[in-house]
């Protein structure tokens, strides 16, 4: 063998493992780079009062509010055709046996009487509550067994050894972002499930010659920290109410200034260890309201892709690609390419 050639062979393990050491070092550089800029990018960003605007209704009494029925009347062919399926006036809903969630109560003979006593369900597709309504008015008694979902409609019950009903912890936990107009001081609601109250507010009898006066009307054109406050008011799940300590706001009405009273717990999207990291539905929720909220990027609100009353998120479709899409979508195709999690949360509890 020629002497150079077998040089090469003698010193070419050397090399090679030097270069790949080199690639190494150079990912490992660029990912903290990478972190560094982010938290750089962050941290030079000019960060907004959320409280500086508008006012709110923090202990001031209920507001007699117009009923849902009344406004079906008027806006019965827009929304009465399908606010029975509407998932915001579903979220309670009562108990029927074909629900999966009840049918797999029945069938378990350890909860099977127990399922006598349940009237209502409460939750969609990942997880659903049992409940009962309380003696006492506005109030519902939660039990303790609940129903999981996976990818499809079978509903797996947890905590079905010892089923039980705890009469406190709906009103501290659920009601808030369950239930419409809740009393601040007894935490009462005035009605199961969301009303029309709860995204438009208080509406004004002039409501039908000016429909500025509505929240959330067309021509009102509200402003994105508003709109991203009557949405954040049920979707944001990582804060607290200042003035009660609850996990949900008080006395809240859309048009309110929701960031007055409710604090957030923003740094939650900032969260580096994998096992803290926000699923991607919770995450592209509090990224938007973060970017209105603090940082005054008012290009694209909830309402930019939810049409809540079609029950769709279609016109995302419509927008141009950004980073903002990789929350849901993969980066290499940003269209079609869906992400696959599954949603945790120590709030609600599944």
């Amino acid at each position: 063998m020629k002497r150079w050639l077998r040089v090469i062979l003698e010193v070419l393990p050397s090399v090679l493992l030097a270069l790949v050491a080199f690639v190494l070092l150079l990912a490992v550089v660029g990912f903290f780079s990478s972190k560094r800029s982010q938290a750089a990018e962050g941290a030079g960003r000019k960060q907004l009062d959320p409280a500086a605007w508008g006012a709110d209704h923090v202990g001031q009494p209920l507001p007699l509010y117009t009923e849902g029925g009344e406004c079906l009347f008027c806006h019965r062919h827009q929304v009465g055709t399908t606010w029975d399926t509407n998932k915001h006036n579903r979220t309670i809903r009562d108990a029927e046996p074909k629900e999966p969630a009840m049918a797999a109560l029945l069938d378990d003979a350890k909860t099977k009487e127990f399922a006598a006593e349940v009237q209502l369900l409460m939750g969609d597709t990942r997880a659903q509550r049992f409940l009962k309504r309380a003696e006492a008015y506005g109030h519902a008694d939660i039990a303790s067994v609940k129903a999981e979902f996976a990818r499809g409609t079978r509903a797996k019950l947890v905590d079905a050894d010892s089923a039980k009903w705890d009469s406190e912890k709906f009103a501290k936990q659920c009601a808030g972002c369950h239930t419409t107009a809740v009393d601040p001081e007894t935490q009462a609601f005035a009605t199961v499930s969301l009303d029309c109250y709860a995204c438009h507010g208080d509406s004004p009898v002039d409501h039908a010659t000016d429909t500025t006066l509505m929240p959330l009307a067309r021509e009102r054109k509200d402003s994105p920290a508003a709109v991203s406050s009557i949405c954040g008011s049920c979707h944001i799940r990582f804060g607290k109410s200042k003035s009660t300590g609850l996990p949900y706001p008080a006395n809240f009405v859309a048009g309110d200034n929701l960031f007055r009273d409710f604090e957030v717990d923003w740094s939650v999207l900032d969260a580096t260890d994998e096992t803290k990291k926000l699923n991607p539905a919770d995450a592209h929720v509090m990224d938007n309201l973060r970017e209105v909220v603090l940082y005054g990027n008012e290009q694209m609100t909830c309402l930019t892709c939810h049409d809540v009353h079609k029950s769709t998120s279609a016109k995302h479709r419509e927008l141009p690609v950004t980073k903002y899409c990789q929350h849901c979508h993969t980066a290499s195709d940003p269209i079609k390419g869906h992400k696959r999690y599954t949603v945790h949360s120590e709030r609600c509890e599944y």
